[in-house]
């Protein structure tokens, strides 16, 4: 039996899931347990308790660990927006080493934290590129084996927005990148403060007020949100 455990960590909606042999047999977010903190950051501890004790497994079980985020992803453009944005690029640094430091201490410690013995465990960990692992969540999870487009954009992930990639068979191949901070989704989100709704978390319901407006102000947001020659997002 091969099992491998996914995760989003430090990141909001943290959550895990697990896959025996191939086959997706639990999935869960952190927020429905624990303390119940709507779209936790934190490490899904619970979650993960949650998905070894209802399949009767124990870390040492876990042959590979997958985390939906790769700091050295996008890196070259992670450093030149430092370089032009010192200010506010050095805030984004220390962010990112904490996240760094914090992963490595919960990935390395997953025995610990569960009272197991560190020396029974040997698992693999992996860290996929956060549009890779939506892209993939949604293709592999799909009826299509053929050529397949697969895409993906939110606010922001391993320092991009949005991604698109060939899908065909059990491979993706990468195509482009939108990288920040060009984001459709942050865009969105400050729309929603603008218009008087709170933090994250709130864009679902301008999504369901949306269809009761009337196009107004078409020609005001076009100059903010514009198309690239190569079809980018700018």
């Amino acid at each position: 039996m091969v099992a491998i455990l996914g995760l989003n960590a430090f990141h909001p909606d943290s959550s895990a899931c697990l896959l025996l042999d191939g086959k997706l047999v639990g999935a869960v977010a952190e927020e429905r347990l624990g303390d119940r903190n709507k779209h936790t950051m934190e490490f899904p501890k619970n979650a993960i308790e949650w998905l070894l004790r209802t399949n009767g497994l124990r870390v040492s079980d876990i042959d590979h660990v997958a985390i939906a985020r790769s700091p050295r992803a996008n890196f070259l453009a992670k450093v030149n927006y430092v370089a032009r944005n010192p200010r506010i690029g050095l805030d984004a640094v220390k962010e990112f080493l904490k996240r760094q430091q914090d992963s490595r201490i919960s990935l390395s410690g997953l025995a610990s934290l569960f009272d197991e013995d560190p020396a029974s465990c040997n698992y693999q960990v992996h860290f996929i590129e956060h549009h890779l692992a939506h892209i993939a969540s949604a293709y592999f999870l799909s009826p299509f084996d053929g050529v397949t487009a697969g895409f993906s954009y939110d606010g922001s992930g391993d320092f991009a927005s949005a991604m698109a990639a060939k899908c065909e068979g059990n491979k993706i191949e990468i195509i482009d990148r939108v990288r920040l901070p060009s984001s459709l989704g942050h865009f969105y989100s400050s729309m929603c403060q603008f218009i008087g709704f709170d933090l994250f978390g709130e864009e679902y319901k301008v999504m369901g007020l949306a269809p009761y407006g009337n196009d107004e102000f078409s020609h005001e947001l076009a100059k903010i949100v514009s198309f690239t020659t190569g079809g980018g997002l700018r």
